[in-house]
């Protein structure tokens, strides 16, 4: 069944259009023209985007990827779904291998019933420096080991779609070659690398980092000379992508208009890293049934028990959009892409986060103030059919 998408301002190509868009079985069949049609929405006015691609997401709407049930995996789902995010992996902090394993089974298990598309996982962790463990558990930190991790990317290298680590501990540059080896995209986090550590993993292919400005590394001074870090090298390497969580806490709207700037809108991706309440607004009681760092959540972020840094933030996708457009005063167009084609591509998601022939048929549908109306899921449609 085709149908017609009318009165719509399209975001694509770097600007808004007004043009019919005509989608069938989950597949964007052309922008303008005239086609056969079976039904037609009248978007009335409403800007219509590609679909939010969120790469980095512990959960939602009171559940965490982690807890390992197939409850928690489709409820955190739907929560993302329903703020106009249309493709998602889910993230795994670091915990025992025993608890990361089960974790993928279950994903790896329901994701196919998922509201949205999930194709693949984050493994945010273990192998992290202690001194930016930021809201990770300290017990579970640890260097890469070949054994350890070797059996986990034999069963699981199919679904573990990305991977986080520190580049400048021990055996990491074997490690970021096995993940290379399989397809799986190596980013730099929670690090305390220095520019030598950032270029010998450039070398070996790293070419993302983890949240920018959270838990990575800047400038410091030994002797008297000073000694670049993880954000400077996110500068240096042109072709380096980063990531940034735009929910104008972690990064104030200055700063993240300042990496829009240098690193450009094809080069920066925005995520939520949205934890077990992200999605949701009123918060009376904080529990962690996983035991992690303990933490607080107060003007529109989780915070460590202390306030010292950050937890995670409760942010969705529409949000930050707003927060880039509203705030930071980027272009909508711009903001949008961060938000779809700039995070598809870093994770080779073929097909998603544009408007265009040939793409999935994932749309948001906002208004005036970026507030989410409706969404298009290629998912859905492809299962009604």
């Amino acid at each position: 069944m085709t149908t017609r998408i009318i009165n719509a301002r399209l975001v694509r190509g770097g600007g808004i259009c007004e043009q019919p868009l005509y989608i069938a079985d989950g597949r964007i069949l052309a922008v303008g023209g005239s086609l056969p049609f079976d039904e037609i929405i009248d978007a009335g006015g409403m800007l219509v985007a590609p679909g939010f691609v969120d790469v980095h997401v512990h959960g939602g709407g009171g559940s965490e990827f982690i807890d390992g049930t197939e409850e928690a995996v489709l409820n955190a789902a739907a929560i993302h779904a329903a703020h106009g995010t249309t493709t998602l992996i889910p993230t795994l902090s670091s915990y025992e291998t025993e608890r990361t394993v089960r974790a993928l089974e279950v994903i790896r298990a329901c994701r196919d019933r998922a509201p949205l598309c999930i194709p693949g996982v984050h493994l945010e962790g273990p192998y992290f420096s202690p001194k930016q463990s930021g809201a990770q558990d300290p017990s579970h930190i640890r260097t890469p080991r070949q054994e350890e991790y070797g059996p986990i990317l034999d069963a699981y290298g199919q679904i573990i779609r990305r991977w986080s680590f520190a580049p400048e501990l021990d055996g990491s540059l074997a490690f970021l070659d096995a993940l290379n080896a399989r397809g799986i995209v190596p980013a730099a986090g929670h690090t305390d690398a220095e520019f030598s550590h950032m270029s010998a993993a450039y070398d070996h292919g790293l070419r993302l980092i983890t949240h920018l400005y959270s838990c990575t590394s800047t400038v410091i001074r030994r002797g008297g000379f000073r000694v670049p870090g993880v954000i400077e090298s996110a500068w240096y390497f042109d072709d380096m992508d980063v990531e940034i969580i735009a929910d104008g806490c972690h990064l104030p709207p200055e700063m993240i208009r300042m990496v829009w700037r240098i690193k450009g809108t094809g080069r920066t991706s925005l995520v939520t890293d949205a934890i077990r309440y992200g999605g949701m607004d009123d918060i009376d009681h904080i529990s962690d049934p996983n035991g992690n760092v303990p933490y607080v959540i107060e003007d529109g972020v989780a915070k460590l028990a202390d306030r010292t840094a950050f937890a995670g933030s409760i942010a969705t996708m529409d949000r930050l959009v707003r927060t880039a457009v509203q705030k930071a005063g980027i272009p909508l167009p711009d903001a949008v892409r961060m938000a779809s084609e700039t995070p598809a591509r870093v994770m080779h998601l073929d097909g998603k986060g544009r408007i265009d022939p040939g793409f999935d048929a994932d749309l948001v549908f906002l208004d005036d103030d970026l507030i989410v109306r409706r969404v298009i899921h290629s998912q859905m449609q492809r299962r009604t059919q």
